[in-house]
């Protein structure tokens, strides 16, 4: 049917001003359908439309192992701009058979919105209270909950403020969230504590797809049960179990890229995979590198006194690939009076106390092409997952604790798993805090153009100890981890 789901929203080039509204649907009439936004500061007068800028996008693939093919749903990308900054609106998304009958029905709509109104947060109320009580085993299955997202439901998202040092803005940082028993509890937890929450960033591997493209449907009807990414920015980076290579085939990064729209520098420029296409791609060890450029791999944006830079693990980062290059004209761009805060987003880590991922070609290009660029142009936090436990590092760089060099931080314990044995008993000397015993999410939280506040929020235990590889010691559960720390690009350089 053409009902609209799976709504969520991505900042755009400039997210004071734009907003990037995503949603699904399926044919209707046998049409590919069209679909649009109404949006207002008045949820009950939504007096402007705004209709997708591009056809809705779809693809197909094998069935992972059975015959037949398995369709996507169409997923309307609508970016809405000329907006005010840090701005409440109210939206609707709307699809029909085409733009005509579209702005038809915007029309219609519009007489409704009054008594419409009146109900919206008497039902969001009852959504979030059956969506705590909610626990399903993976994969996520919609049917057991028997509520469907309400079409017709108008939402709200709030712009951001204009750039500049001044503002306190807060951002949710989760990692390889998937849809299982706990990732329901960091999502339930995440939209319990959402005050002051502006965005959530997510460290790639979001769905677990194990090559079954079924499951970025029910990923998102997860989503749609648990999570308020209708109502804050979601921004990604593709992860190993994101790579979504066809059964039987060679495509890669369809979902990726036809499921999300984030602020792109071009249109993606997407290959082929180049392996054996008749053999299952080892997700745990991934080819390095991928044919993967532009788009949803990577992209930059500006939230307030941030600038945020968003990798793709997957991509060529050689110091003559186009990611590489595309990086040092991004920071050679970022102007640390305007933006005194620099975060840099992917998902494979650099710093790793753990033993799982230690010897991935991705990592090992980050060591060489990466950090150096980290360490020179003074980024103050990197975010990654991939590892299914936390870690914060110290500042460090080159694995030497040096006070302005940046933090590392792994959020790998978001909902897949929570259980990393520690490479050594004893930590490194840059390890800050470590532990795989939590599930949990980070909140960085910008207090001003000087100091940041890092908090590291428990959701669930999976175990009441720590392990240690090739040992029979055990270590204590990790405790919560949330300090201030310094702008390092004020810090004096070390001796």
């Amino acid at each position: 049917h053409g009902s609209p789901k799976h709504v969520h929203i991505a900042v755009g080039a400039e997210p004071a001003t734009q907003m990037q509204v995503t949603f699904a649907s399926y044919k209707s009439a046998g049409k590919r359908p069209t679909g649009g936004v109404l949006i207002g500061t008045d949820p009950s007068n939504l007096n402007r439309l705004v209709v997708e800028q591009e056809e809705a996008l779809s693809y197909s693939t094998p069935l992972s192992r059975q015959t037949g093919m398995y369709h996507s749903p169409y997923y309307h990308h609508v970016l809405v701009d000329n907006l005010e900054p840090d701005t409440r609106y109210f939206y609707q998304v709307l699809v029909t058979a085409n733009e005509p009958s579209l702005r038809g029905e915007a029309k219609k709509r519009a007489k409704e919105f009054a008594e419409q109104v009146m109900q919206v947060d008497d039902e969001r109320e009852e959504e979030e209270d059956d969506a705590r009580r909610r626990l399903a085993p993976p994969p996520y299955n919609p049917e057991e909950h028997g509520k469907c997202p309400n079409p017709e439901r108008i939402r709200s998202f709030r712009t951001a403020p204009n750039v500049g040092p001044s503002s306190v803005v807060k951002f949710a940082i989760v990692g390889d969230i998937g849809q299982f028993d706990h990732s329901q509890e960091t999502m339930s937890h995440l939209r319990t504590h959402k005050k002051g929450v502006e965005a959530m960033m997510l460290t790639g591997d979001l769905a677990y797809p194990e090559f079954d493209e079924r499951r970025w449907d029910t990923f998102f009807d997860f989503m749609d049960d648990y999570s308020y990414i209708d109502e804050i920015p979601m921004m990604i980076t593709p992860g190993n179990h994101d790579v979504s290579k066809e059964e039987g085939g060679s495509k890669i990064f369809s979902a990726i890229e036809k499921r999300f729209r984030m602020p792109q520098v071009k249109p993606a420029e997407l290959g082929l995979y180049e392996g054996n296409a008749t053999v299952r791609m080892n997700m745990d060890r991934i080819d390095y590198p991928l044919p993967y450029e532009w788009g949803n791999a990577y992209y930059s944006f500006r939230y307030g006194p941030s600038h945020h830079i968003v990798l793709n693990s997957y991509s060529s980062i050689e110091k003559n690939s186009t990611q590489y290059k595309w990086l040092v004209e991004e920071l050679e761009s970022v102007d640390r009076d305007v933006t005194p805060w620099l975060f840099v987003m992917y998902h494979v880590p650099i710093y790793n106390t753990f033993t799982p991922h230690q010897r991935d070609p991705q990592r090992f290009a980050a060591i060489e092409h990466i950090e150096p660029l980290l360490v020179d142009y003074k980024v103050n936090m990197v975010f990654n997952g991939h590892v299914h436990a936390y870690l914060r590092t110290k500042n460090v760089a080159y694995s030497k604790v040096k006070k302005n060099g940046p933090i590392h931080i792994v959020v790998g314990a978001g909902g897949r798993a929570a259980q990393a044995d520690f490479l050594n008993e004893e930590p490194e000397e840059w390890v800050g805090v470590r532990d795989a015993s939590w599930y949990g999410y980070g909140i960085v939280e910008i207090c001003n153009r000087t100091h940041i506040r890092w908090d590291w929020v428990h959701t669930g235990m999976e175990s009441d100890h720590n392990a240690v590889a090739r040992s029979n010691h055990t270590l204590p559960v990790g405790g919560v981890d949330h300090d201030f720390f310094e702008n390092q690009y004020y810090m004096e350089e070390d001796d």
